[in-house]
């Protein structure tokens, strides 16, 4: 097997992953310190042993190995991991054979490069995969080096600490000492020694391995980088634990035999790092501490006793070195070391090594060392970059001078001995012998030299400085304030060089003390020196340099013509010769001056405040004389080091526009001057422009400060013009077109211009005083107009197609195609230096170009402009093609190694998109030309790829101001990356194809919503951003510590968290995108799994990141569920709501199932996560706290505020106004303020302060200026931090909502659902009642409150609908019961129920809501109106539902004894009970609220606390609610508004068009006014309020539309399901709202309540003419809206005439009296008139079968609504008709007759046409016989016993629903076609069922109602016609009589003062009186005796068994009265007796 393994291929090829693995564990534990790390990096050390012990060596080449690469072609080769072999083309293993020959390499190591060079084709375009296969095979080399690196930097040592644990030091120090042991430094020195660059890349070229430049460059830096870093493991180990003899000896070996100098002279980087690892080795400044003994244990000196013999036998020894200053460097090294040994005790043989110190010291000086450090060491590249480098060669220095203080003096001697033989020989003429010793000048420079350059900011310089002496003499402040001895040598030597300085030593020694003045302490040391050699007549003091200065300036200048031309002075010829050796002092002292000013600024004060030196006076005036073009140089850019100070800087415009040395003021002498001249004939012509560029400096410098308004003013037009002008047109506009001598300085001349013009235009404000134009008057010129601001002026150069614009894009495209030759040109930072200034121009162009375009908008200015878009997006006249973009772009290419001008790329490509839409022609320009489109995408991807660590001070908002400030190479290429995230956001959101989909990868040539994203390689796709954005996102993604983007980039994570989101969100986008994430990453799973985000274990907020992956999950969870990806969304929601700890056990036991193969649920299944199944019992471990809950524990609902602004000196309302203009929003919406602008401002007015007033004030007004800012950047942090704390809820929500919304509810169901709801509730609810919570952040939680709700409510709605489902099938029919069945057991919703089990839960909950609306009060409302809406759901839980009637768990089809037995109490009963108890526990406080808000507020707001009042009176028992709202006058409040409502409802009926919130209003009112007048005590308290009244005067009722067309049977009208009803719609929701209330009052108060009804019938009554038009006969129709209108108004009106007519109680009949009989007779009449038309016929049987299948808007079946509806009329009608007659008299000889005696109707199967019934064919002698009682009678029972058994089949059925056959069950669940499983058919079978029995049992109750009345009316007037009635034939005359003169005296008595309106009414209540008496005496023997005859056969004893069968089935069940038997008796009894049946 083993060999098996060996003859296979590794998958991924051993010469490049495994180092690369190694080399991100070493840099994960070492320097990112992760824990977790520490044990990988243990098992990567062992398993990498032997390669650090063989470093670089290849895998030795094998002939078996060889010959199977050779058969692969067909036999194949096996691969690890995989199953069989894989086989090559020919080409292939070719190029496996010449890699393996090319490096020495295994041929199957050859091969796996292969094979991995082509799987990495997608990451490299353009490569080969033979290519890219060296060049893993070189990355794989550098990775082992790198490592060894860095496991040597964390080596524990004496030269610095990287802070590890104990455990890491241990480990890594123990590793390196056992590769150290195994010759791991012979090895180093072997490999170094071996790498030759040169024959390197000639073997590669030999073998066709170099590709392109590029990669040529890349192999070559690669190469190099691999040999540092082997020099940097030893200068690493040299540092840290220093080098063992061995070692040392063979470091010195190869030292000796290393020809390491460069070109120029300098050391090459490796050779630089050995020569330190030396030094290092030679180092024992450890034993200067107090513990020196222990020191010495480690050093290698001391403990190897050889080790100082034969080193000093190896230094002094004859060898010739191949560069012999190497030799001298570490002889001097060798001698101090010894020198310092020496005072510690030492062994014989070292003691006498030590002799020789001197010996060794004087050999290195004649070696000329200190030349060799000056012109070899310190000019390396980088080595001021290198702080350990600096401090040894620091140490040396000063080891030398306080070490060997006596050859210090030896060389000092030397060197004035030096200095004498030179001055006689230059006296002489002759020059200075060549041997001539100079060393300590070469001491002298070196100094210089070394601390000349301070990048790191160390100033070890300082240690050459002694602070002054204190004041005080006392021995303890004179002790405390010693410096070191070493530190009083070193300035001891540094006073010393100055004394009695020869000329030769004079430069070298002012370039020592320019040196040692870097750095700001050490110049204000320098400075005083040099102030304190004043008084003693030294060569270098400052009275010295400025008197000489004064001499010079004296002799050069001369008398000024009378033409006053000052140009004649600055070109006047030399008048005195400088000679070169004055010259050379002048400059150096010049530099030592710019040195100490431009480091320290009281220097600069101080040197420019001196009176007696009059510095600028005198460096102005030696400027304009003839000097030669260095000296001048050299004193431009010192004054630009005196403008660095303000202050001074305004003298210096002065004195600069003063001395003309550039002329602004036009003369009339045509002669030319000033620096125009130097620059276009002296400079052009020597090629140098050293001048110019000085010059510029002190141009640039002085545009640091606002430049003065008045510049030149009185002598030319003030302004900065003639500088810009010269700037611009002479040097930058003609700089490419001049001759240099050094190439280079083309490039600096540009950067010199490009940084004032870049300045001028970033700094540039655009105000409108600049769009107008101003002249001003100038004495004998005139008026010349104002010149603009200089940035004005380059807007519009800008925003032009001008030579300047221009300009910068040549620049741009020669910068670019010289970067593509990747070759190092003369110049090379200096240009891309001008790239990058030339790429912010354009930048900040485009960042003012909206403001500016504006201004000229406003302002009405002539200034034409061009966008700069469509200049960009021009011709480049050099290519002929629109690729100025292209070229730009092509930066971000260069984003490693030039990432500021990346990043001004990125910044222009952003602002490009955001000013035009471009979208589409950037994504033509890209891909026009293929090798341009895969490079730009290849550059794109790379600079996403960067893997630079983010500091904690990056800010995204940074903008171009952003210059202002150094940053580090890794700040920009972060910055890079977080603005292309930025740009891609912003082009996803405009139209495709755009930018992002281009750079993502989504298709452009066709829609993008069809694009299938592939990973990189896979069919041909190229590496995109999406791909390393999510190699970004998903590194350290599973692992213990999470993601590594949060703790390394977290500013970057959070916008690629939101570059997801937006892509998961996006229309086009969201498909591709999350079908990639969710198949081919499992992002979203894997990212999820560690939520929630530790902010303060990551160290920062990460917070949004948390956010924009929770939007994200809330997207996908939303998708996966409406694409039925159950799978998906079952394990996503797993993950969030699982409480189970990972460790949890499952055991699934069977249970009442005897199939033993029942399998468990599946991965993926189907069943519930989160209940336990029937099946299946869960065993719980641990219980953990939610996923979602943790979540929620995240959130954070307060915030601290800083503190108020406490001012002093600025008023607080200017500091406002102030605030106000610089607030502002970021892209992101926030509010902030500009810091930096307001600081501008503060500094502006701090400076135009007048400097005498409040000079003593100034620092205390900068220290408020700082407090100020202080508060200010406090805000932004606040506004930042409510932003993040908005949207991490705002994501939870969306997750929460979707999960409970949207997704499939039998993952999460029952009381598993309950729970999490209850969790979430109580969590959240507790979380916003802390009393520091900000309502802008709890109000969102009011909508998640009202959510989380109407979940919880339709919960237990659920669970209650299947607890009826199951009980339903235990209940047997009212037919079983009456037949002698048992009881029924407990009722519907009887028992302890989930209600009971969470009733703790529930009231916490209450509690909660109650508190949160109590703390919402005041303004809040819209919170209100959901915390109203959450209320009310849950008030709703108690609610009982409807239960199914017919089931005989109904109350109302119980018998007697049931309902007695029944429990007194239910859960409902007690939760509603303890809900109002805790309602009312907060008193008064909550009924006042939500009264006032149900009063006043927002309407949605009112009709929502109107419903809350509504249902909490429901529950109130003891009303002290409804007594609160109607005793704080809240209720009349309330009805009195309904008058003011009546204009707004009069408007909704009047158009379509009007705003429905009136109406919802409207019918919340009613709602809660018919919720109170359901107790008798709230009816009256309404009609005591006028309730009655209010309505009758509102005049919207009147507005009735008419109704052209009766809809057809079964159309229908349900326009109030409409979004918008129509106006038929809203009246009828109107009058039924307000009928429903009507009834409920009646109903309350009783039919004996007299006033009620004539309350009642007073509304009708005033809107009589509706009532009538309801009631009015017309075309009868099935429509179900017209019935249920005529339903209710029916209903009302039965119960209002319940009482009769009661005007016999009027004294006095008066008008409205009248008016009010006519109304209501007229209303008997039309009632009457209705009971034919709605009688139960065959017509009516065949209409309603038609509409059989048909369902309303609402489902519900249309055919049993109409039917119900048509009922309920019947029933009205009948009970109306009932009431009259058993109101109007106590027996049938006194009651009101209202049906004839005919039974004609009775015969007929059906009743006539309902034409014959109309209104206008009942005269008032004609009246509907008795017969139609008859007819309904028959019919009703007909139909009842239809229906009835009907119901009965339908009960059976339901019992026996599982023994139902599948034709039934496909019958009754409504689904015959479609696949289903029976459960489910049974379901709905069971559901369908249930509803027909509710609409049967529905229609027993209507008819058996019906059937009573018309018995009671049948019985009334049998017994009047065969009892009482007296015929016509005989009634006395006299009674005749009688009734003529009644009827006489009523018409007189009716028409008497009466109007014809009120003649009218009086008739038609004449006539109905008429027509009663007429009813009762009209009738004639022959109609008695046909009723008799009639009576025998139509009521007969069938009919009469019916209703008995009806009786005993039904009727008898609902009363314990016999009412139908006894009527059905007394019926019998009339017939047998007066018609002999």
């Amino acid at each position: 097997m083993a060999a098996a393994n060996s003859m296979a291929v590794n998958s991924a090829p051993r010469a490049w992953t495994p180092y690369k693995e190694l080399q991100e564990i070493v840099e994960a534990a070492i320097h990112k310190k992760q824990p977790d790390a520490v044990h990988d990096l243990e098992v990567a050390l062992q398993k990498h042993k032997p390669d650090f012990l063989s470093l670089l060596k290849t895998p030795a080449r094998n002939a078996a190995f060889r010959a199977l690469v050779k058969k692969s072609k067909t036999e194949g080769i096996p691969i690890h991991g995989e199953q069989g072999t894989q086989t090559f083309s020919e080409d292939f293993i070719q190029e496996a054979l010449i890699i393996s020959d090319l490096f020495e390499l295994n041929e199957f190591a050859a091969l796996e490069l292969l094979i991995a060079g082509e799987d990495e084709k997608p990451s490299y375009p353009g490569l080969t995969r033979g290519l890219l296969a060296v060049l893993l095979f070189y990355d794989g080399r550098k990775s082992l080096v790198l490592a060894l690196r860095t496991l040597m930097q964390s080596l524990t040592g004496r030269t610095w600490t990287l802070e590890l644990s104990p455990e890491l030091s241990e480990l890594t120090n123990t590793y390196i000492q056992q590769l150290i042991e195994g010759k791991l430094t012979n090895r180093i020195l072997e490999v170094i020694s071996t790498m030759d660059l040169t024959l390197e890349m000639d073997k590669l070229q030999n073998n066709r391995a170099l590709g392109s430049v590029k990669y040529k460059r890349q192999v070559q830096d690669i190469y190099m980088e691999i040999k540092t870093a082997l020099a940097e493991c030893l200068f690493c180990l040299s540092c840290q634990q220093g080098l063992n003899k061995d070692d040392t000896l063979r470091l010195l070996a190869h030292v000796r035999k290393d020809r390491c100098l460069e070109a120029d002279g300098s050391l090459s980087p490796v050779s630089l790092h050995l020569l330190m690892a030396l030094l290092f080795a030679f180092d024992v400044s450890s034993l200067e501490v107090e513990n020196a003994e222990e020191m010495a244990q480690d050093l290698a000196v001391c403990k190897d006793p050889g080790f100082v013999a034969e080193i000093h036998k190896e230094l002094t020894s004859d060898t010739l070195w191949a560069v012999p200053g190497m030799k001298a460097v570490a002889q001097l090294a060798w001698g101090l070391m010894l020198r310092q040994i020496s005072q510690f005790p030492v062994e014989a043989d070292v003691g006498e090594s030590c002799e020789e110190d001197e010996m060794l010291i004087d050999t290195a000086i004649d070696n000329q060392v200190f030349l060799f450090l000056r012109n070899s060491v310190i000019t390396a590249k980088d080595f001021h970059q290198e702080e350990f480098h600096l401090r040894r060669l620091h140490g040396l220095l000063t080891d030398f001078i306080y070490h060997m203080p006596l050859k210090v003096k030896d060389i000092r001697n030397r060197g004035d001995e030096a200095a004498r033989i030179m001055l006689a020989h230059i006296q002489e003429g002759q020059e200075p012998p060549p041997t001539l010793r100079r060393d300590f000048e070469h001491l002298l420079n070196l100094l210089g030299g070394l601390y000349s350059k301070d990048p790191l900011y160390l100033e070890l310089a300082l240690e050459y400085w002694c602070p002054p002496e204190p004041a005080s003499t006392s021995f303890q402040d004179v002790c405390y304030h010693r410096p070191p001895q070493r530190q009083v040598a070193l300035h001891k030597f540094v006073r010393m060089a100055g004394d009695l300085l020869p000329a030769s030593l004079y430069v070298p020694y002012v370039t020592m003390l320019e040196g040692l003045a870097t750095g700001r302490h050490c110049s204000q040391h320098c400075y005083n020196l040099l102030k304190i050699n004043g008084g003693s007549a030294s060569t270098v003091s400052w009275d010295h340099i400025f008197s000489s200065l004064g001499q010079y300036y004296t002799s050069l200048r001369r008398e000024i013509p009378s033409s006053h031309d000052a140009s004649h002075v600055y070109r006047a010829m030399y008048s005195r010769i400088i000679t070169s050796q004055e010259l050379e002092g002048l400059l150096a002292i010049i530099s030592l001056t710019r040195t100490i000013v431009t480091q320290n600024e009281s220097c600069r004060i101080a040197l420019c405040e001196n009176q007696q030196w009059s510095a600028i006076v005198v460096l102005f005036g030696l400027v304009t004389c003839s000097i030669p073009a260095p000296m001048k140089a050299e004193l431009l850019r010192m004054l630009a080091a005196l403008a660095k100070t303000p202050e001074i800087a305004s003298n210096l415009w002065q004195t600069l526009e003063a001395s003309q040395i550039l002329v602004t003021i036009p003369t009339s002498v045509q002669q030319k001057g000033g620096i125009k001249v130097e620059l276009d004939e002296i400079e052009s012509r020597n090629e140098e422009y050293v001048i110019t560029r000085a010059f510029l400096k002190l141009i640039d410098t002085l545009t640091d400060i606002p430049i003065p308004a008045a510049l030149g003013a009185g002598v030319r037009a003030p302004g900065f013009d003639p500088y810009l002008e010269f700037i611009r047109d002479d040097v930058f506009l003609k700089f490419g077109s001049r001759a240099y001598k050094k190439a280079g300085e083309k490039w600096e001349v540009a950067v010199s211009a490009l940084q004032i013009l870049r300045k001028l235009l970033q700094k540039h404000e655009i105000v409108p005083e600049d769009f107008v134009d101003q002249v001003v008057e100038l004495q004998g010129v005139g008026t010349m107009p104002i010149n603009k601001s200089p940035g004005h002026i380059l807007m519009v150069y800008m925003l032009r197609d001008t030579e300047l614009f221009s300009q910068i894009l040549k620049i741009l495209d020669d910068g670019i195609k010289l970067l593509e030759m990747y070759s190092h040109i003369p110049g090379q930072s200096s240009m891309e230096k001008a790239c990058l200034l030339c790429l912010q121009m354009i930048e900040c162009a485009l960042g003012k170009e909206d403001q500016f375009v504006n201004m000229i908008r406003n302002t009405g200015s002539s200034i034409m402009v061009t966008s700069m878009d469509k200049m960009l997006l021009g011709i480049n006249p050099r290519s002929m093609k629109a690729d100025n973009l292209v070229n730009i772009a092509k930066y971000v290419m260069f984003n490693s190694t030039l990432p500021d001008q990346a990043l001004s790329a990125v910044r222009i490509l952003y602002l490009v998109c955001k000013s035009a839409s471009v979208q589409r022609v950037m994504v033509n320009l890209f891909t026009e030309n293929q090798a341009t489109k895969v490079d730009l995408l290849h550059g794109f991807v790379e600079c996403l790829e960067q893997d630079d660590i983010e500091n904690g001070e990056m800010n995204l908002d940074l903008t171009e101001e952003r210059r202002d400030v150094d940053l580090m190479p890794n700040q920009l290429r972060n910055m890079t990356r977080q603005h292309l995230l930025k740009l891609l956001l912003y082009s996803l959101e405009q139209s495709a194809p755009n930018l992002a989909h281009f750079l993502l990868g989504f298709e452009i040539r066709k829609p993008v919503g069809k694009t299938t994203l592939q990973d990189a390689g896979v069919l041909n796709s190229p590496k995109t951003c999406l791909h390393a954005i999510l190699t970004l996102l998903n590194r350290g993604a599973g692992s213990g510590s999470g993601p590594n983007c949060l703790r390394e980039t977290p500013v970057l994570a959070e916008l690629c968290y939101q570059l997801i989101y937006h892509l998961a969100a996006n229309k086009d986008t969201s498909s591709p995108t999350l079908r990639y994430l969710r198949t081919s990453h499992d992002f979203l799973f894997r990212q999820i799994q560690h939520l929630p985000f530790d902010s303060a274990k990551l160290g920062h907020n990460v917070t949004n990141h948390q956010s924009w992956l929770l939007k994200t999950l809330a997207v996908e969870l939303r998708l996966t569920s409406l694409n039925r990806q159950r799978s998906h969304t079952q394990r996503l929601m797993k993950l969030l709501l699982d409480d189970k700890d990972a460790n949890e056990t499952e055991v699934l036991q069977v249970v009442g199932n005897e199939n033993p193969e029942l399998p468990s649920s599946s991965r993926y299944g189907d069943q519930s996560l989160f209940h336990t199944s029937q099946y299946g019992r869960r065993v719980i471990g641990q219980q953990s706290r939610r996923k979602l809950m943790r979540l929620l524990d995240t959130l954070e609902f307060t915030q601290e505020y800083p503190d108020q602004l406490d001012l002093e000196f600025f008023e607080p309302h200017m500091i406002q106004q102030v605030l106000a203009s610089v607030e502002g929003k970021t892209e992101q919406g926030i509010c902030f303020y500009n810091v930096k602008t307001l600081h501008r401002i503060l500094m502006n007015e701090l400076n135009n302060l007048p400097g005498t007033t409040m000079a003593g004030q100034r620092n205390r007004i900068q220290e408020e200026i700082d407090s100020i800012l202080r508060i200010v950047v406090a805000r932004n942090n606040v506004s930042q931090s409510l932003n993040s704390k908005r949207l991490a809820f705002d994501a939870w929500r969306h997750v929460t909502e979707v999960i409970l919304t949207s997704c499939p509810e039998d993952l999460l169901a029952g009381e598993a659902r309950q729970s999490l709801l209850f969790e979430l509730l109580q969590d959240l609810l507790l979380k916003i009642s802390d009393e520091n919570a900000l309502s802008e952040l709890t109000a969102p939680a009011s909508g998640v409150l009202l959510t989380l709700l109407a979940n919880l409510r339709q919960c237990f709605f659920s669970e209650d609908l299947e607890s009826n489902g199951q009980e339903s099938s235990q209940y047997t029919g009212q037919l079983e019961r009456s037949q002698g069945t048992s009881l029924s057991g407990v009722s519907w919703g009887h028992g302890s129920g989930s209600r009971t089990l969470f009733a703790t839960s529930l009231q916490i909950t209450l509690k909660g809501l109650i508190e949160h609306l109590l703390r919402s009060s005041g303004r809040q409302q819209r919170v209100r109106v959901k915390l109203y809406g959450a209320l009310l759901y849950y008030l709703q839980i108690a609610q009982r539902p409807k239960a199914p009637s017919g089931l005989s768990g109904d109350v109302a089809s119980k018998s007697i004894e049931s309902r007695l037995l029944a429990a007194a109490d239910t859960e409902y009963d007690q939760l509603k009970r303890e809900n109002i108890s805790t309602i009312l526990s907060y008193g008064d406080k909550i009924m006042d609220l939500v009264c006032r808000d149900a009063c006043d507020g927002l309407d949605v707001g009112r009709m929502l606390a109107l419903s809350v009042l509504d249902t909490i009176l429901t529950m109130d028992k003891f009303q002290q609610w409804q007594s609160f709202f109607s005793s704080k006058g809240y209720l009349q409040h309330l009805i009195d508004s309904i008058t003011s409502d009546d204009p707004s409802l009069v408007d909704l009926l009047g158009s379509k068009l009007s705003v429905l919130k009136s109406l919802y209003l409207f019918e919340s009112k009613m709602s809660l006014l018919t919720r109170v007048a359901e107790s008798a005590v709230g009816a009256y308290t309404l009609l005591h309020c006028g309730i009655m009244n209010r309505l009758a005067l509102c005049t919207f009722f009147d507005m009735r539309p008419e109704v052209e067309r009766l809809p057809s049977a079964g159309e229908e009208e349900e326009e109030g399901d409409e979004f918008i009803p129509d106006i038929m719609s809203r009246y009828r929701r109107l009058l039924l709202a307000t009928l429903k209330l009507c009834l409920a009052i009646l109903t309350s108060l009783g039919i004996e309540n007299v006033e009620a009804g004539m309350k009642v019938m007073q509304f009708v009554v005033a809107h009589g003419d509706v009532f009538h038009s309801i009631l009015r006969d017309r075309q009868p129709s099935l429509n179900l809206q017209t019935l249920k209108e005529l339903a209710l108004t029916t209903a009302v009106l039965a119960r209002a005439n319940s009482q009769g007519d009661d005007s016999s109680e009027f004294s006095e009949v008066d008008t409205a009296t009248i008016e009010f009989r006519g109304h209501r007779a007229r209303i008997q009449r039309q009632m009457i008139a209705l009971l034919p038309k709605y009688c139960l016929s065959e017509r009516l049987n065949k209409q309603l079968k038609t509409l059989e299948g048909k369902e309303t808007r609402k489902k519900k079946n249309l055919k049993e609504e109409i039917t119900l509806a048509f009922l309920e009329v019947a029933t009205n009608v009948t009970t109306y008709c009932r009431a009259i007659v058993s109101n109007s008299g106590p027996s049938a000889q006194y009651c009101q007759i209202l049906f004839g005696p005919s039974l004609e109707e009775a015969i007929s199967k059906d009743l006539r046409g309902s034409d014959e019934f109309s209104l206008s064919s009942l005269s008032p002698v004609q009246s509907p016989n008795l017969g139609v009682i008859v007819f309904q009678i028959k019919q009703c029972s007909n139909s009842f016993i239809s229906v009835f058994d009907s119901h009965k089949q339908h009960l059976r059925k339901l019992e026996g629903l599982a023994e139902l056959s599948s034709e039934d069950l496909k019958q009754f669940s409504g689904v015959a076609t479609v696949e289903m499983s029976s459960q489910h058919r049974q379901l709905l079978a069971k559901k369908r069922l249930t509803q027909i029995i509710h609409y049967n049992y529905r229609q027993l109750q209507f008819l058996s109602y019906i059937l009573e009345n018309c018995l009671f009316l049948l019985w009334r007037h049998l017994e009047y016609y065969l009892i009482h009635c007296v015929p016509l034939e005989k009634q006395p005359s006299v009674y005749q009589g009688y009734i003529r003169r009644q009827q006489q005296i009523r018409r007189l008595q009716d028409v008497m003062g009466q109007n014809e309106p009120s003649r009218l009414a009086d008739q038609e209540a004449a006539n109905e009186s008429l027509e009663l008496e007429d009813q009762r005496k009209g009738v004639s023997q022959q109609e008695i005796e046909t009723l008799k005859q009639t009576a025998v056969s139509v009521i007969n004893e069938s009919l009469f068994k019916k209703i008995q069968e009806i009786n005993q089935n039904f009727c008898k069940g609902r009363t314990h009265y016999g009412f139908v038997e006894a009527v059905n008796r007394r019926i019998r009894g009339l017939l047998r007796l007066h018609t002999g049946s």
